[in-house]
Formats: structure tokens, sequence, C-alpha cells
């Protein structure tokens, strides 16, 4: 007779590493990440210098530069929530008709009454930060031949405003960037 042992009936599997998988799976989750955290950065940009938050005054060459800059479409409208409170804003458009690009334009309206004498006078920055604004509110430069929209918002005008939308704008000397950048001032009335 013979004893030959009989092969087992269930046969306990070998023990696997499971520390193999889980680390080559952690090491590809890691570099996928990598790649789109590396694929999403923004763009490299032709950095430009932020404008001034106090402009120096106009000279010569910005006097003759500010009767390229246009500034058109003015117009007036009103906004009123539901517990009465009431927004005033100024839709305008800024074009750059000159052949330097701008990285700041100081806007001044004035608004007027009956008599024709100046109730209100606001100084706005369409382009550059605006005064005590913080850098993040700074809007791109303006370059040559390019027009953009911009907005402004009064809380309260004054009771004795005439109610007429600015009609007309002029261009006047104000302080200025040389060369490169321009804040001609605008009076709409």
């Amino acid at each position: 007779m013979r004893t030959d042992p009989l092969p087992p009936l269930y046969e306990e599997p070998a023990k696997s590493g499971w520390h193999l998988p889980l680390l080559v799976a952690a090491v590809l989750g890691l570099l996928m990440l990598a790649v789109i955290f590396w694929l999403g950065r923004p763009a490299s940009q032709p950095t430009v210098p932020p404008a001034p938050v106090h402009l120096p005054p106009l000279d010569q060459e910005g006097r003759v530069y500010a009767e390229k800059i246009e500034i058109a479409d003015l117009a007036l409208s009103r906004w009123q929530n539901f517990l009465g409170q009431e927004v005033t804003y100024l839709d305008a458009t800024l074009t750059n008709h000159g052949d330097r690009t701008l990285r700041a334009v100081e806007l001044t309206i004035e608004f007027r009454d009956v008599l024709n004498q100046v109730v209100l006078r606001e100084t706005l920055r369409p382009i550059g930060v605006p005064s005590g604004a913080p850098a993040a509110r700074s809007t791109p430069p303006l370059p040559p031949g390019a027009t953009r929209d911009f907005r402004a918002s009064f809380d309260s005008l004054p009771k004795d405003w005439n109610r007429f939308p600015p009609h007309r704008a002029r261009l006047r000397p104000a302080p200025a960037l040389a060369a490169s950048a321009l804040r001609p001032c605008c009076t709409a009335w």
C-alpha cells in the first residue's frame, strides 16, 4: 500500500504584496495632479508695469496726446432695489486713437444744477488702478486703436442736480503720465 499524501482540497493563496500596487497608484495619482496643475497655470504674458496711484502733471506731449483720446456714448441710468435705494450709473466708451498704449486714464465727471453750476465733481479711473483701490481692481492697459466700455456708479447725487445726462465731453489738460501713459481729464456736463 502506498501512502502518498493526497493533494489538499484547498490551497491558501500565496501572500501577495498589496503595498506595491498601492504605491504605484499613489505615484500615478500625484503625477496626474502635477500634470493638471502644470497645464492649468496661466500662460506667461508680458509684464506691464502697474499704473501709479497718483499721476504726475500733464506735460506738453501729454496735452497733444489727450486730443487722440475719445470719450463717447455718455449715458446715465438708474437702478432701484426693493428697499428704495437708488444707484446711478454712468456708461461710456473710451477710444485710444493714438499710437501709444494707455496705462492709466483719469476721468473727471461734473454734474451741474439748473444754473449750470457744478454740484458734484467725481474723478474716475476707467484704465489703471482707481485711487484708493487695491491693485486687484486694476484694468488692463488700452492699446492703440482699441475701444473699451466702462461703467461708474454713484450711490447718491445731489438733490439740486438738473437731471440732465452728460451730453458733451471735453478733454482738458490735467496731470498725466509722461510719454507712455496719459491722464486726460474729461469734463462732462
